[in-house]
Order: C-alpha cells, then sequence, then structure tokens
C-alpha cells in the first residue's frame, strides 16, 4: 500500500516517475525527501521550460556550436570534412554527394575516423570507422557497412561531419581501454553566473563505439563523479536484469571506483567558460573527452536525459540547489494545476 501511494505522489509534477522507474532507481529503502528528487524521463518541462526554445538552436545544430566554441578557441576532434548538400565549416573539405564521400574516404581521409549526424542526439547514426575499401566502411567493432547505405541514410537528412578520433589520456587508456570516455557534466546558470551541479563518465566496455549507456543495455558503464574533486566514487553496470557497482572495468581488471580522472579542473574551468557563450540556455549538458592532448569538447546540449546522473550516484537531481533556479512552470489548464503538488519548487526559495 505504502508503495502503491508513493508512486501515485511522484507520478505528479515535477517528477513525473513512471513504476518502472520508481523500482529502477531502487527508492523503496529510502527517505521521502530523498525519494522526492529523484526526476523520471518524462520531467524534462523541469528543465527545458526553463531554457530560452529560441537559443536551443545554438545548441541542437553541432555545426553552429562547433562554430561558436570554435571562434573562442575551445578545443574538439579536428573536423576533417562535412556531407551536406549545401553546407561547410573552416577547414573542413565539404562534400556534396556520396561520390564525393566515396572519394574522400578512398583518397583523403585519414583514419580512424568518427561519424556523426550533423543534428543527431543520443548516439543515433554515430559510428567508429577505422578504413574504407571496395565501397564498404570497416568499423571500430569489427563490423562492416556499405557507405552508400550509410551515407543516402543521414546526408539526406542533416548531413554527416566526419572527425579525427582523439585518443584517451594515457591514464585513461590503460584503465578503460583504447576508447574514449567521456563525462557529462551539467551546468546550471543564473544571474551569479554558471555553477557546475552533477557529473557522471560513461565508460565504454568491450567493442561498443560510444559510450551510450541505455539503463546497461550497452554494456558500457557509468560512473558517479565527485564535481569538487573528480573522484569517481561510484560505478555501477548491468549484471543479468540488475544494476549493480562494478568496482574493476571488466577488459582491463582495473580498479574504477575511487580513482580520480586526469585534468578533471581543467575541465571544469573549461565548461564553466563555455556556458556563457550560449545564452537563454540555463541547464546544459556538456559531454567532455579526456585525451592525451588535454580535455576536449565533445558537444554541449540544451536539456539532457537525468537518468545517467541519478543512476550512476543513486541520489536525484533535484535537490535543493536545483531547485533554486529551476521551476516547473504553471500548467494552464485548471485540472493540471490542481495536481500539481507543492514542494520546495513552489516556495520560490
Amino acid at each position: 500500500m505504502k508503495r502503491a501511494y508513493e508512486i501515485a505522489q511522484l507520478r505528479r509534477p515535477p517528477n513525473r516517475l513512471t513504476p518502472k522507474e520508481y523500482d529502477m532507481y531502487s527508492l523503496a529503502g529510502m527517505s521521502w525527501e530523498e525519494k522526492s528528487q529523484f526526476l523520471g524521463e518524462k520531467s524534462s518541462t523541469a528543465t527545458t521550460s526553463n531554457n530560452d526554445l529560441r537559443a536551443q538552436a545554438l545548441t541542437a545544430d553541432k555545426l553552429i556550436a562547433y562554430g561558436i566554441l570554435r571562434l573562442h578557441d575551445f578545443p574538439f576532434p579536428t573536423i576533417q570534412a562535412i556531407g551536406h548538400p549545401t553546407r561547410s565549416f573552416p577547414g573542413a573539405v565539404s562534400l556534396r554527394s556520396v561520390e564525393e564521400v566515396t572519394d574522400y574516404l578512398a583518397t583523403r581521409a585519414v583514419f580512424p575516423v568518427f561519424m556523426k549526424p550533423i543534428a543527431g542526439n543520443g548516439g543515433a547514426g554515430s559510428v567508429g570507422v577505422d578504413g574504407y575499401a571496395d565501397g564498404i566502411l570497416q568499423l571500430r567493432n569489427g563490423e562492416t557497412i556499405a557507405v552508400e547505405q550509410y551515407f543516402k541514410r543521414w546526408l539526406s537528412r542533416e548531413g554527416i561531419m566526419l572527425q579525427s578520433v582523439a585518443r584517451p589520456h594515457p591514464e585513461l587508456d590503460a584503465r578503460f581501454g583504447p576508447r574514449l570516455a567521456t563525462a557529462r557534466v551539467v551546468v546550471r546558470v543564473d544571474d551569479s553566473g554558471p555553477l557546475v551541479h552533477r557529473a557522471v563518465l560513461r565508460i565504454p566496455v568491450g567493442k561498443n563505439m560510444i559510450d551510450n549507456f541505455r539503463h546497461g543495455a550497452t554494456g558500457n558503464l557509468l560512473g558517479a563523479i565527485d564535481v569538487d574533486t573528480g573522484v569517481l566514487f561510484n560505478v555501477i553496470g548491468r549484471k543479468g536484469s540488475r544494476l549493480e557497482p562494478i568496482p574493476a572495468h571488466p577488459d582491463t581488471g582495473q580498479p574504477i571506483i575511487g580513482c580520480t580522472l586526469p585534468d578533471w579542473q581543467q575541465a571544469v574551468a573549461m565548461c564553466l567558460r563555455a556556458a556563457p557563450l550560449f545564452p537563454g540556455i540555463m541547464y546544459q549538458s556538456w559531454d567532455i573527452a579526456f585525451t592525451d592532448e588535454g580535455p576536449q569538447t565533445i558537444e554541449v546540449n540544451s536539456g539532457g536525459d537525468v537518468d545517467v546522473l541519478q543512476l550512476a550516484s543513486g541520489r536525484g537531481i533535484a535537490d535543493e540547489t536545483w531547485w533554486r533556479l529551476f521551476r516547473e512552470p504553471k500548467p494552464q489548464n485548471v485540472v493540471r494545476r490542481w495536481m500539481m503538488r507543492s514542494g520546495p519548487w513552489s516556495e520560490g526559495r
């Protein structure tokens, strides 16, 4: 009865937690104060509604975002080429058709390369490529795909960018293997300036080309980062049907929990310096790679899933610090207004 009552309460705004999420976060043994800080997948209203919708175009399009970062000398993996019928990028080769892409891959590309849609999200369409021959892309995970099949799908949509593959920092190479592990760093911005609120490290495992977690379905790991020190204080992955702590990397056997990310303070300073370049976006999710040349910006999102932050740390993201800035917008519908719970987000503190 208690579980059913709590689920009914937490399904209301602003938490919007489903019964499945209640169990996924193992909320049953927590205090009500701890439970009420968790947000569900459908709680994006509590974050994106605080952003200027016009400003979100700055982050939704990767070429625009990279253009801003390039103008202010922020490091990111080199863009070798742009596959798009009309668009281009300074210093990158412009490829207008599948035929031009094929010629470039056969004669000019510097492998390995990472290909991703210009306006993609969630890792859709992103592939690491080690080589090309006879119309076939040799993917980093050992699989292959016809270049025509790949580019006909994405070139006709938002277009594709081809980036050089950055090498991981030597410490992380030894600990996680020769793939980039990127940190998702949440920055909240108010009148007093930007503040790093939470952070999580997405750790690739096996032959995965990207480090997305997807509730453990990919086999990758998540590490909760102490934002003050850069120490990984908890790491989780899927074992069977459950998410459990993973103390050592499955591929290397190296310990993960308790390690300190190299160049963490430099990465934090970079996020705080870059955040004001995207005005109107109060909730920013930065993806930062720790490379052998220092931290690099992979992308910035206005919004972003909160599940990885909550799963890794075992703590809800909507703490008192969070609600000092973010507000659940007042529903226009009378019934929805009646359903809104009272709480710290409505007390104006």
